[in-house]
């Protein structure tokens, strides 16, 4: 796989708070000093290469949480090197599942996977789901409005190497990884954090090789937070809100625009986020995925400050994509003015487990290319309008704290990154 820096298209966006409250004001009147804005730093943005080891103020307020986040997803896009940050993998190795040591030192790039088996009409080598990855909810399996499937890589940090596969405890610092990508055309290389992956596994890049991801997991404890924050972005072409009718129904990724335009009731024949019913091996086509996001900014009328976390990430976000707009087009982080934060998910109290009272930021988090079926719990259930709301299987759903004498338990993979019976 070879990264080619892209020239960036700076396109303006205009934000709204969205959410089950009719009432919540756009982020436009929404000034600093009042407690619904959360304020970003041009300093992020001209200097990424100095993120805080530690949430801000000591994460007294939800907005700090925000901060951390968005510092560090810029910090992983930069390219000091010609690569960006988190597809060196001298730094993030990449997953390559039970039986191989990941920690190795090898000269896989990357490796991009389907969440079930392969199509039997690919190459051996090609998509391979690396065994140890708990993928969300049966391993869904979607598709965009190409009807391309959706491919995934899982990275760490390198220092997760240094602790001992039986340790129940992991150090401050470490981090997980885990993105999603579709295949796109070389005229949308603009708008995307894009890759080109030998995929094709012959040996040669191909011109039709070139994925943008469109969700991004970002995984990272602190000494004061041993749970771990839970941060993810998407691309905000990925898919409508659910519950509002959207400023335009055309030129989503999972969403067609006769669908979309019927949100927030969607019409017959449109079963939103009702995942591929794929048994054996998976085609790399198929008929495309409808997808809508069930909770914008991961937040459900009554969970714990939920205006203010709606706000709060639409205020910072805002900001932000302004700023990354304005960048040069040599820039390699002006393409984040096309990302969005969706939230982020934490515990109040880390000497607790995280039970739902404990919870804080966006209690329904989820990504829609990641979590799509898992939006409204594990009950599989498709939305098909507000009356079928269902709280969301959020990150500590599948990945528990029970307290910071364990948290290493919250990883899916830090027991298989040295391979089958190794570890340090």
């Amino acid at each position: 796989m070879n990264l080619t820096q892209p020239l960036i298209l700076a396109t303006s966006i205009a934000l709204v708070l969205s959410g089950c409250n009719n009432a919540t004001p756009v982020a436009d009147e929404i000034q600093s000093g009042d407690p619904l804005f959360c304020k970003a730093s041009q300093q992020w943005v001209t200097n990424p290469s100095n993120p805080p080891a530690e949430i801000p103020g000591e994460g007294e307020n939800l907005c700090q949480f925000y901060q951390f986040s968005w510092q560090w997803f810029i910090n992983l896009m930069a390219a000091p090197q010609s690569t960006r940050n988190f597809l060196d993998s001298v730094q993030y190795p990449v997953f390559l599942g039970t039986e191989q040591n990941s920690c190795a030192t090898n000269t896989v790039a990357s490796k991009l996977f389907i969440r079930t088996q392969k199509d039997s009409h690919t190459s051996s080598s090609d998509f391979t789901l690396p065994s140890g990855t708990n993928q969300a909810l049966n391993d869904a399996v979607i598709y965009d409005q190409q009807g391309n499937v959706v491919l995934y890589e899982a990275r760490f940090n390198k220092n997760m190497c240094n602790v001992a596969s039986t340790s129940t405890t992991l150090p401050a610092g470490t981090t997980e990884i885990k993105s999603s990508w579709r295949k796109i055309s070389e005229q949308e290389k603009s708008d995307y954090v894009w890759i080109q992956s030998d995929t094709n596994a012959n040996g040669k890049l191909e011109s039709d090789e070139i994925y943008g991801m469109v969700g991004f997991h970002l995984v990272k404890s602190t000494a004061l937070h041993p749970e771990f924050i839970w941060a993810t972005f998407e691309h905000r072409s990925n898919a409508p809100d659910c519950q509002t009718k959207p400023q335009t129904s055309q030129g989503w990724s999972f969403a067609s625009s006769q669908c979309a335009s019927s949100l927030p009731n969607p019409k017959a024949g449109c079963d939103f986020n009702k995942t591929a019913d794929i048994s054996g091996s998976t085609p790399l086509t198929g008929t495309p995925t409808e997808i809508c996001q069930v909770y914008a900014q991961g937040t459900r009328a009554g969970d714990n400050q939920a205006t203010k976390n709606r706000a709060n990430i639409t205020t910072i976000n805002k900001q932000l994509q302004s700023s990354f707009a304005a960048l040069p087009s040599s820039s390699e982080l002006q393409v984040l003015s096309q990302y969005k934060l969706v939230g982020a998910l934490w515990v109040s109290d880390p000497s607790q487990p995280s039970s739902l009272e404990n919870q804080r930021g966006s209690i329904q988090l989820a990504n829609t290319t990641m979590e799509t079926n898992a939006q409204q719990g594990f009950g599989e259930l498709s939305y098909s309008g507000n009356s079928n709301l269902q709280p969301a299987a959020n990150c500590f759903a599948c990945h528990g704290y029970s307290g910071p004498q364990s948290n290493a338990q919250v990883s899916h993979i830090f027991t298989h990154i040295h391979g089958s019976g190794e570890g340090k």
